[in-house]
């Protein structure tokens, strides 16, 4: 299935994890666009500061995955 930003909303404020090198790091999605024919996420570390475009399929896990991956 395509997914668009705007179905990819409620993904705002949620708490995921995403994979980085070896590490798996629990960070909160602020944003979501679609880019390129790609849904991409900005995220905000849950410890630490700074924020991130990423591409969905960086994320490792989330209680909502369902939601993000249909």
């Amino acid at each position: 299935m395509t997914h668009t930003a705007k179905y990819m909303n409620p993904a705002i404020g949620q708490t995921v994890l995403i994979r980085v090198e070896n590490w798996t790091i629990p960070v909160t999605v602020r944003d979501v666009k679609s880019a390129w024919g790609k849904i991409r996420l900005q995220v905000e570390p849950v410890v630490g500061t700074g924020l991130q475009w990423i591409e969905m399929d960086r994320v490792a896990y989330s209680q909502e995955r369902a939601m993000v991956t249909r």
